[in-house]
């Protein structure tokens, strides 16, 4: 792992932490920089994405509240990075999580290293779930009881992916959870936080990122096909197998703007149109996923032992911001006619 603590540090580690994973001792930079990277906030960036639909499609039905939102997206936001720290926690204690394992080669791991504090994970941990709550509790409180489904729903997921007596990750559940968590369960009680309804066009609506997160985890499930397969876990692409996972992946993101078109038609936003400005990403992931994970990274590649996950991400994040870029056109061109 190299360290670039000399040159990135302070806000601007803390700006790189929220789009990815900085390879730097995280021992050698401040407090702050040190849990978003462990953390991994760079990927709970989705859940506040997943926040943001449901706040705007709320706001298609003239139902919002920017208090509301932003508590919303900072709950998803700390709830899903706790998530990260617990399964770590997990993961390294059942054995999964070593020197040589690829969690801990992609990124600074909390507990794999020499230098490891389990107090202060413990603190951290603590601190973030608790917030995470308290923000669960005002929601419930605000929107009524049927929040509290959508929360212990998410909770489940997000606590018991890789621990508790049957995690899910280790059944080849993981993925169907995070689609139902990403997408039903964030978008769809985000919608219900501020108008307590939830129409079916809603869950539509939260199906093409749902899709879109569920192809991010397909992509680093593959990347870890082996290592996972030698540790007796039952990931969705062990079960399906490496050739069909891949296919099954590829169909799930041209899936993204197939639900995203008939929602364009069901609910005439046009606007949507704006999602095929990720069409040269789809078609970039398809050529990634048309063979298997080379044995050795190509010349100049960076991020290895990463591979089909990078681009899903990248692909992702890219129609998800057109996403929502498609629906706040649509909320200005409604005003203007």
């Amino acid at each position: 792992m190299t360290t670039a603590t000399e040159s990135l540090n302070g806000p601007r580690l803390w700006l790189q932490a929220l789009y990815t994973i900085p390879r730097v001792d995280p021992a050698e930079v401040d407090p702050l920089g040190r849990w978003l990277i462990l953390g991994r906030v760079s990927v709970a960036v989705m859940s506040m994405i997943s926040a943001l639909i449901g706040g705007l499609l709320a706001l298609y039905d003239d139902e919002f509240s920017i208090v509301l939102l932003l508590l919303l997206a900072l709950g998803l936001m700390l709830a899903h990075t706790g998530s990260n720290l617990i399964n770590d926690f997990w993961d390294y204690r059942n054995g999964i999580d070593t020197p040589d394992s690829p969690r801990a080669q992609y990124g600074p791991h909390p507990f794999v290293g020499e230098k490891k504090n389990t107090r202060e994970f413990v603190l951290v941990t603590g601190l973030v779930l608790a917030a995470a709550t308290a923000i669960g509790v005002y929601l419930t409180i605000t929107a009524g009881l049927w929040v509290l489904a959508f929360a212990l729903g998410g909770a489940f997921v997000l606590l018991f992916y890789s621990g508790g007596p049957l995690p899910l990750k280790y059944f080849g559940m993981g993925e169907i959870a995070v689609f139902i968590v990403w997408g039903p369960l964030m978008i769809g009680g985000s919608y219900y936080v501020m108008t307590e309804t939830l129409p079916g066009w809603v869950l539509l609506a939260s199906v093409p990122y749902g899709l879109g997160v569920t192809t991010v985890l397909f992509g680093k499930h593959l990347d870890k096909l082996g290592f996972d397969s030698s540790k007796g876990i039952r990931t969705m692409p062990i079960v399906l197998g490496e050739s069909l996972a891949r296919r099954v992946t590829v169909v799930l993101s041209a899936g993204m703007y197939v639900s995203a078109a008939a929602l364009a038609v069901w609910q005439e936003m046009w606007a949507l149109v704006l999602v095929i400005g990720a069409l040269p990403l789809l078609w970039q992931l398809y050529q990634f996923y048309r063979t298997p994970k080379p044995e050795e990274p190509p010349k100049g590649y960076r991020g290895w032992p990463l591979w089909f996950v990078a681009i899903a991400f990248i692909h992702n994040r890219r129609f998800g911001m057109l996403f929502i870029a498609g629906l706040g056109l649509q909320l200005a061109i409604n005003e203007v006619v």
